[in-house]
């Protein structure tokens, strides 16, 4: 009797498990193929943001608006979002609106502060996106090798960042002056639904 008992609860515990893998495989959501690869037309500002090789480095010069510019050959829908970092920061995720024709803002970032031994969060990823677009732009505000120094003035072209009265406890105004350095991306990744 302990024996058909044990042999049923086991039968019972493999039937459960591969059902519920199978209803696990039938919830998931299925992506599509990466959109944002050159081998579908895709266009970007830099040629290694989507050419397929986590090794090579798009990089932007150090200028205060730097911005990697995806474009599709076609108006496609958008569900996901990878971001392959090299030392992004704080930047901004936009799409172009094809109705009103203005870039709109799905996601702001701060990269978290303790990504352990590395300088920058190597991964950033946005999903449950809903929105069609033929051009996706990242506004990169600060990388992790932008440096901020104080100047007594400002001069023309300068970002800044704070305007201050004191420095260690004595009166001294001064501005808080970022000056910008290279921004870089190893890939981006886009992808909408899978078609069945």
């Amino acid at each position: 009797m302990k024996r058909i008992t044990v042999s049923i609860c086991c039968l019972v515990a493999i039937c459960l498990h591969l059902n519920a893998c199978r209803v696990a495989q039938v919830l998931s959501t299925q992506y599509s193929q990466n959109i944002a690869s050159a081998t579908y037309g895709t266009e970007a500002n830099h040629p290694g943001v989507n050419d397929g090789n986590l090794e090579t480095l798009a990089t932007l010069p150090a200028q205060n608006e730097r911005n990697f510019i995806i474009r599709f050959a076609d108006v496609h829908p958008v569900r996901k979002i990878v971001i392959h970092n090299g030392n992004l920061f704080r930047f901004a995720m936009d799409y172009l609106n094809e109705e009103t024709g203005e870039w709109e803002t799905f996601d702001t970032v701060i990269q978290r502060r303790n990504v352990g031994d590395d300088r920058a969060q190597a991964e950033f990823v946005f999903d449950r996106l809903n929105f069609r677009t033929k051009m996706i732009r990242v506004t990169v505000t600060r990388t992790v090798d932008d440096m901020v120094v104080n100047k007594i003035m400002a001069e023309p072209g300068d970002k800044i960042i704070d305007r201050r009265t004191t420095i260690a406890g004595r009166y001294y105004p001064h501005y808080r002056i970022m000056e910008p350095s290279v921004a870089q991306i190893r890939e981006i990744e886009i992808y909408h639904l899978a078609e069945k």
